[in-house]
Order: C-alpha cells, then sequence, then structure tokens
C-alpha cells in the first residue's frame, strides 16, 4: 500500500453522485475528498446533524485513513506490516486488533476462495514486473518463478488470537493492499456512524460502502465501469444502501511481449498472469474489506470456477467477460436486487 500523501480536504456542496441530475432530484450533499494511499478518497454526506462540525469531521475522517495507512502499508517501513515481513521466521510479532482482524479476514477468505486470494503473493507480483520496481525485460524464468513461489502461501502464516500475535512459518512477504483499502473505507463509515451521521457515501480508490439511503426513497447510485482503457464510460448503475461493493478488474494494468498479454492479476495456485475471459468482477457485501478481497479473488478465479464459488457462498457478484465482438455479464441471484430498474 502506497503511503499516505498528504490529505488536501474540499468541502463542497454537490447534487448527487451522478453527475447531469439537478438539485432537485435529492438533498444537497457535503463532500470530503483528498489523497490518501496512493489514490483519491472521496466521503459524501447527504443529512449532516445540527451539531455536527465540518471541520471536525474532515479530521476524523483524515485519521481513520492514517491509521489504516500507518498500520498496513507496505511502501512505510515503520509500519506493523513492514516490521512484520522484517521479522524473522518463527518468532512472534504482535501487531493491532486491526492488523490482526485484516489478517483473519484474509486467511478466511484465502480458505474459502481455493486459495485465490492470496495475501503472500507478493514476490511473484514483484517477479512479473507489478511491484515497485517496474516490469522486467523479459518473461520470468520457471527456475525464477520456482524461487519466488517457494515465498508464497498463507498456509505459512499463524495467526495467534488470544495474544494478536503473527508468526511465519517460513520466509514469507504478505501485502494487503488487496483488502487495506476496503478495511479503510468500513473504519471511516464506522466512525461517521460513531457521530451520528447515517446517509453517507465513502469511497477509497473504487472500494465503496454506502450507509443509509441519500434520502427517503433515493438510493445511492454507484457505476461498474465499462472494462475499456481509451475512455471512460458507464456500463452499469448500482443501486447501493447500506451495503458496500469493490471492483477488480485487468483491462488497465498490464504489459505484452510478442503479441501476449500479461495480467497484472497473479494466480497464487500456479504463479501465472490469469488468462481467462474475465476482465472485471463487482462484489457487493456488507463489509468493504471482505468485497475488496472478494473482487481479487474473482479475477483470480475467472468465470466459471469463480461463478460456481459465488453461488456456494451466497455472494453478490457481478461479472463482465470479454468476447470477439464486445462484453458479456453475468451475474449471481445475489447481485440482481441491487441492479437499477431490476427488482
Amino acid at each position: 500500500m502506497k503511503p499516505l500523501q498528504p490529505v488536501i480536504i474540499s468541502l463542497v456542496l454537490i447534487s448527487l453522485l451522478i453527475t447531469g441530475c439537478s438539485r432537485s432530484d435529492g438533498p444537497e450533499i457535503l463532500e470530503f475528498s483528498g489523497r490518501t494511499m496512493g489514490t483519491w478518497y472521496t466521503v459524501k454526506v447527504a443529512e449532516f446533524p445540527v451539531t455536527a462540525n465540518p471541520e471536525a469531521i474532515a479530521k476524523v475522517i483524515e485519521a481513520e485513513l492514517n491509521n489504516v495507512n500507518n498500520k498496513m502499508s507496505t511502501y512505510k517501513p515503520d509500519s506493523e506490516l513492514s516490521r512484520f515481513n522484517q521479522a524473522p521466521v518463527g518468532e512472534p510479532f504482535k501487531v493491532s486488533a486491526d492488523t490482526f482482524e485484516v489478517l483473519t479476514r484474509s486467511l478466511e477468505i484465502w480458505r474459502l476462495s481455493q486459495g485465490a486470494f492470496d495475501v503472500t503473493i507478493g514476490p511473484l507480483v514483484n517477479l512479473w514486473g507489478f511491484g515497485p520496481d517496474g516490469r522486467p525485460e523479459k518473461i520470468p524464468s520457471q527456475v525464477d518463478m520456482k524461487k519466488a513461489w517457494h515465498k508464497v502461501g498463507s498456509d505459512g502464516l499463524t495467526l495467534h488470537v488470544d495474544d494478536l500475535e503473527l508468526v511465519k512459518r517460513k520466509d514469507l512477504y504478505v501485502d494487503l493492499s488487496a483488502i487495506a483499502k476496503g478495511y479503510a473505507v468500513d473504519r471511516v463509515a464506522e466512525a461517521l456512524e460513531n457521530v451520528g451521521i447515517r446517509r453517507y457515501l465513502v469511497e477509497v480508490g473504487g472500494e465503496i460502502r454506502a450507509g443509509n439511503s441519500k434520502a427517503q426513497g433515493l438510493s445511492w447510485q454507484v457505476a461498474v465501469e465499462e472494462p475499456v482503457t481509451d475512455r471512460r464510460q458507464i456500463h452499469q448503475i448500482i443501486k447501493l444502501d447500506n451495503a458496500s461493493m469493490a471492483t477488480s478488474g485487468d483491462y488497465r494494468n498490464y504489459f505484452e511481449v510478442n503479441g501476449k498479454r500479461y495480467s497484472h492479476t497473479i494466480d497464487p495456485r500456479n504463479g501465472q498472469p490469469i488468462a481467462h475471459q474475465l476482465v472485471s468482477a463487482s462484489v457487493i457485501m456488507p463489509s468493504c474489506a471482505d468485497a475488496d478481497a472478494w473482487a481479487t479473488a474473482m479475477m483470480v478465479l475467472g468465470p466459471d470456477l469463480g461463478m460456481q464459488v459465488a453461488e456456494a457462498n451466497n455472494l453478490a457478484v457481478y461479472m463482465i467477460l470479454k468476447q470477439e465482438q464486445g462484453f458479456k455479464t453475468t451475474y449471481t441471484k445475489a447481485f440482481g436486487e441491487y441492479l437499477q430498474g431490476k427488482d
């Protein structure tokens, strides 16, 4: 996770999430926005308590984002996660309740996803050139892949719940970037609720959580993006109240060698970039952290096994598949209720 950038808070009155709508379509929205974790965040509040102070709320938001980043960043050498990664194999390492919770969820989703979501995949991501060192001059050799693969595997982590301690049973590097932004969204949302704010929308780097509806009978609306690289275009509008949504895709971050495309999404089960038709996966769940992790897992699993796992776990999942001509969409029964215009 990239380091927290200096936060620039803006307090702006706007109309609706979807641009082009008039103020008559809904209540005025108070917006907080800034930079965090190498990306942007936006918080929209539709019903602000009379006793609340906007400047104080801005500080609460910033504090929650800083808290997560200071504990779980891999770019900050003094973060909890960085210090754990540097700790010796076999040595118990005490962490905060936040970091322990995120790792507990990560291991549970690793198990339920049949190993598709793995927070120890960093060595393979770096080897394929999608880490901080940039892409390699050539495709990694089988020897190099085997060496990196030996350092991957969530089964090499032990969590001691009574002491909030982590233990590496082999040389591992843990990267929480596929779940920590979602967790930061959850923390901000819970902080807003603690000060009496119920109608809100929190977004960090595309991961979203909505509170109560924007107004009576007026849902928050968020968009699933069309998976194309040459423009920003809405693919589908989603009604989102009291739920979180995260989307993962491989249509922007990739490289090509000799005409073959290599995705940034690496399958931890075989060490290779994914090679299937699924280009975007969106997941809706109560927790944004869980949705964030599951969206990545769906991209790894692909359309067939992914849909089987989603249905088996009663997940609300929306998939966009690349075809020779255009795109095909498919979604689970649980996702259907969120689609605009659908019951």
